[in-house]
C-alpha cells in the first residue's frame, strides 16, 4: 500500500503542496496536461529549484488566467471539465469546504460566497494540481502532521475546526484557506509520521521568506500490510476515596455507552491511608469533553489526570457469536459475552457452559 505524509511544521498551502509532489516525482508534463482538461483561459505553470534558508526545495510559478468567485460558476468549471470523475469529486469537495469557511466567517449563504484572496487561478490550479498529483502518484492513504497555522485567516479557523493545530508564529500566515481545505479533506489523521518505507521524498517552497524555512516536507512510501495496527487514544484517569461504591458500575456503564472503549478500577490507598479506586477510562480523542463531563457530574473528583496514549490493536471483526482476529499463521477466536449471556438466559443454560 502506498502512503504520503505531508509535514505541516512550517504551515501548508496549495502551491506548496504542489511543488512538494513535482519535488517528489510527479511528471511535471503530465500534470501540466491534465490540468488543461479545465476549460479555464490561458495559464502557465512552471517549477523551479530554490533554496529556503540553504534547503533545496521547488517552488511553483503560475501566470495567466482567470477570476473565479463565484462558486456556482467554480463548479460549473469542474463539471464540464475532461477530468476523471474521481478527480472532478474530490476537486469539488475541497472547494465546498472553502466555500463553507467562507460562509461561515463573513455571515453570508454559501450560494453568494464570492471568493477574494482565494479567487485568483492558481486557486483551482492549486486544488486540482494536489488531487491529479496524488492519484498519478497512486497514493492510497493520506496522512498528515498537526497544522502549524502562523497567523490564520478567519476562514482557515473555520476550516481547521475540530482537527490538530498550533502556532509558533503570531505574525506570519503559515496555513492558507487552500492549504487547510486540501489537507483537511483528503488526509485520513493527523500526527507523527505512521509507520512505512520511505521510498520518494519532496520539499515545496513557499514564496514568503521567515526565520524558520518556509516549506513543506512530503514523504512518500510503502506500508506493508500487517495484521494489527496502532491508533491514538486519550487515558482520563481519576483517584476517588469518598464516593459511595454503589455508583462505581453505575458510571462504568454510562462511560460505555458515551463513547469510551474501556473503563477499569483499580483498587489503591490515597491520601491518609484511606482505601480508594483509581477510575481509568480509555476514549478516542472526540470523545472527551463528553466523558468528563460524565466523571465531573457523576463522580466526586475535583480533577482527572490526561494521559495521550499509543496502542497496538489486531485488526478483528465479529461473525455470529464469535469476535476474531487474525495473526500471519493463526487465528484468535473470542466469544462475545453478552451475545453468550443472551444465549445462556433464552436456552436456560449455564453461562460457563456456552462461553
Amino acid at each position: 500500500m502506498k502512503i504520503i505524509y505531508f509535514d505541516c511544521s512550517s504551515g501548508i498551502s496549495g502551491d506548496m503542496i504542489l511543488s512538494s509532489l513535482v519535488d517528489a516525482g510527479l511528471d511535471e508534463k503530465y500534470l501540466i496536461g491534465e490540468l488543461k482538461k479545465l476549460p479555464i483561459a490561458k495559464f502557465s505553470l512552471k517549477f523551479s529549484n530554490i533554496l529556503k534558508n540553504g534547503i533545496h526545495s521547488k517552488i511553483a510559478n503560475i501566470e495567466g488566467g482567470e477570476q473565479l468567485r463565484e462558486i456556482k460558476k467554480i463548479k460549473k468549471i469542474i463539471k464540464n471539465s475532461k477530468l476523471s470523475e474521481k478527480i472532478k469529486k474530490q476537486g469539488f469537495e475541497i472547494y465546498k469546504t472553502l466555500a463553507q469557511a467562507e460562509s461561515k466567517a463573513h455571515s453570508i449563504p454559501i450560494n453568494s460566497v464570492h471568493f477574494h484572496q482565494i479567487a485568483e487561478v492558481d486557486t483551482i490550479i492549486d486544488v486540482f494540481g494536489s488531487v491529479i498529483g496524488l492519484n498519478a502518484l497512486h497514493i492510497d492513504r493520506i496522512f498528515s502532521s498537526p497544522l502549524n497555522l502562523g497567523k490564520p485567516t478567519p476562514a482557515t479557523i473555520e476550516i481547521v475546526k475540530g482537527f490538530p493545530v498550533y502556532s509558533n508564529d503570531t505574525i506570519n500566515e503559515l496555513t492558507t484557506p487552500t492549504g487547510a481545505a486540501i489537507i483537511t479533506t483528503l488526509s485520513e489523521s493527523f500526527g507523527p509520521i505512521p509507520y512505512m518505507k520511505i521510498l520518494q521524498s519532496g520539499i515545496g517552497a513557499g514564496i514568503s521568506n521567515y526565520k524558520m524555512p518556509n516549506i513543506l516536507r512530503t514523504y512518500i512510501g510503502i506500508q506493508e500490510k500487517e495484521y494489527f495496527s496502532n491508533d491514538k487514544k486519550i487515558l482520563l484517569e481519576t483517584n476517588i476515596d469518598d464516593m459511595d461504591p454503589r455508583i462505581f458500575p453505575y458510571i462504568q456503564e454510562k462511560l460505555l455507552q458515551n463513547g469510551a472503549d474501556d473503563v477499569w478500577f483499580v483498587n489503591i490507598y490515597a491520601k491518609k491511608g484511606r482505601p480508594g479506586i483509581i477510575l481509568s477510562v480509555l476514549l478516542p480523542e472526540e470523545k472527551e469533553h463528553k466523558i468528563l463531563d460524565n466523571i465531573f457530574s457523576e463522580t466526586t473528583t475535583l480533577g482527572i489526570r490526561r494521559i495521550p496514549v499509543s496502542r497496538w490493536i489486531l485488526d478483528r471483526h465479529a461473525k455470529s457469536i464469535y469476535k476474531i482476529a487474525k495473526l500471519k499463521t493463526s487465528t484468535k477466536r473470542a466469544v462475545e459475552y453478552e451475545k453468550a449471556k443472551k444465549i445462556a438466559i433464552k436456552k436456560n443454560m449455564p453461562l460457563k457452559d456456552i462461553l
